[in-house]
C-alpha cells in the first residue's frame, strides 16, 4: 500500500466526495448528498481537513473547523474536531489516531465536546485534559413531538407513526413564557437577520466562552432548506440589545424539531438569562415545533432552562488540548455551535445514518455528528 497523508485542497475534492458518500446514508439522494458536500465543506471557511490516501483513494479522513471563543475577555481560535472517518479495511492500519495527531499539532487549542465510549477513553490517553461538561436537555411541547423522538431513536423506520397524534395537542409549554420579559425596562424581542450578529455586545462571562460571529452567521443561513431553517431573536430592553438567540427548525418525518444553537445575555441579571431561554423556547413553540433541544454549560443558563421547564439528561464530556502551553480554562460556556454538533444531518424520512458508517480509530458511532467524535 503507498499510504500518504495530506491536508485537503481543491484538487482532492473528487476523492474526498467519493469517500463522503460512501460515509453518508445510501439512502441519500447523490444530488442531495452533493449539495450537503458543497455546503458543509466548500462554502464554509477556517476549516482543515486530514485526508489519508491509498494511491490515488481517499481511504480515511478527519476534518476540524477554526472558531472564535473568548478566553477570560480575550477573543482566540479554537480549533473543533468534527468528522473523522476511515474506510472498514484500513482501520486495523492506526490511520484515525495518526489523522488525530496530525490536527493535535496544529498550534490552535482543539476543543472537543461528547463522543462515544471509546473516544472519550482515547482522549485522555493521548493527554487531553478535561474541562466542566456541557448540560443537554430536552423539551418535549407537544405529544406529537415526544412520540417521534421516542420512536426515532428506537425504531427510526416507524417514526411516521407519531404522525397518529394531532399536532395540536400540547404536552407542556415552556413555563414563564409568557412573561412580557425582566421586572425592569421597555422589553422586545424581535426576529433578526445574521447580519445584525455584528452589531450586538459580546457576551459576557469568565473562562472559555463561544462567539457566534457574522460568517458562521451567515453560513447557517445559507443551510439547505431539508436540513433546517434558522431563526435569529435579539431581545432588547429600552431599544438595546441585551440579549440574543440563535435556533433552527428542522424537519423530521413525524414533524418539527427545534434546536437552541447559541443562546447569549449581556446584561448581568438572571432575569434576563430567563427571558432569552424562555422567549426563544415560545418562539420556537410558535412556529409548530414540538420538540426542542439545548445545551448548556454555566449555571445561570441551566438555571434559566430548569425554570423554563427543560428536561435534563445525561452531561457531556468536553476536553481541551493545547500544544502551545494554554492552560484548559476552568469554566466552560458553550453549546451546540461546535463544529458539526448543530448540523441534523439525519434527514427526513432518512434518519438512518447510525450505523451506516463507523468512524476512524476506536471511535464507535455515527460519523457525521461532530459531538460524537474527539
Amino acid at each position: 500500500m503507498a499510504l500518504r497523508i495530506q491536508p485537503f485542497d481543491e484538487a482532492a475534492w473528487p476523492a474526498l466526495e467519493g469517500l463522503l458518500l460512501q460515509a453518508w446514508p445510501q439512502s441519500w439522494r447523490p444530488e442531495l448528498a452533493r449539495k450537503l458536500a458543497d455546503w458543509r465543506y466548500r462554502d464554509r471557511s477556517a476549516q482543515t481537513t486530514w485526508l489519508a490516501f491509498d494511491g490515488d483513494r481517499c481511504v480515511a479522513m478527519l476534518d476540524s473547523i477554526l472558531r472564535p471563543y473568548l478566553l477570560d475577555g480575550r477573543r482566540i481560535l479554537v480549533r473543533e474536531t468534527c468528522d473523522w472517518f476511515c474506510l472498514p479495511e484500513y482501520r486495523p492500519l492506526g490511520l484515525g489516531i495518526s489523522l488525530m495527531r496530525k490536527m493535535m499539532a496544529l498550534p490552535e487549542p482543539l476543543l472537543s465536546i461528547g463522543g462515544t465510549d471509546a473516544t472519550l477513553t482515547l482522549l485522555p490517553r493521548l493527554r487531553w485534559t478535561a474541562l466542566p461538561p456541557v448540560q443537554f436537555c430536552v423539551l418535549p411541547n407537544r405529544a406529537r413531538g415526544l412520540a417521534g423522538m421516542l420512536l426515532r431513536r428506537k425504531w427510526p423506520a416507524y417514526e411516521r407513526l407519531a404522525n397518529a397524534i394531532p399536532g395540536s395537542i400540547p404536552l407542556w409549554l415552556p413555563r414563564g413564557a409568557r412573561a412580557p420579559g425582566p421586572g425592569f425596562g421597555t422589553a422586545s424581542i424581535r426576529e433578526c437577520r445574521p447580519e445584525t450578529v455584528a452589531s450586538l455586545p459580546l457576551p459576557r462571562g469568565d473562562g472559555l466562552v463561544q462567539l457566534l460571529e457574522e460568517p458562521e452567521a451567515l453560513w447557517f443561513g445559507r443551510m439547505p432548506r431539508e436540513l433546517a431553517r434558522p431563526l435569529g431573536l435579539v431581545f432588547l430592553l429600552n431599544d438595546r440589545p441585551v440579549g440574543y438567540s440563535l435556533s433552527q427548525i428542522e424537519p423530521t418525518a413525524s414533524g418539527l424539531n427545534g434546536c437552541i444553537l447559541h443562546l447569549q445575555a449581556t446584561h448581568p441579571a438572571q432575569e434576563v438569562v430567563d427571558w432569552v431561554v424562555a422567549g426563544t423556547a415560545r418562539a420556537l413553540a410558535r412556529k409548530g415545533v414540538g420538540f426542542i433541544r439545548c445545551r448548556a454549560s454555566t449555571p445561570e443558563k441551566e438555571k434559566a432552562l430548569r425554570r423554563a421547564g427543560f428536561l435534563f439528561r445525561k452531561p457531556c464530556p468536553s476536553y481541551w488540548w493545547s500544544n502551545q502551553g494554554i492552560p484548559a480554562p476552568a469554566l466552560l460556556d458553550a453549546g451546540y455551535l461546535r463544529a458539526d454538533d448543530a448540523v441534523p444531518f439525519p434527514m427526513p424520512d432518512e434518519r438512518h445514518l447510525a450505523g451506516a458508517a463507523r468512524p476512524a480509530g476506536p471511535s464507535r458511532g455515527p460519523v457525521l455528528r461532530g459531538a460524537e467524535h474527539p
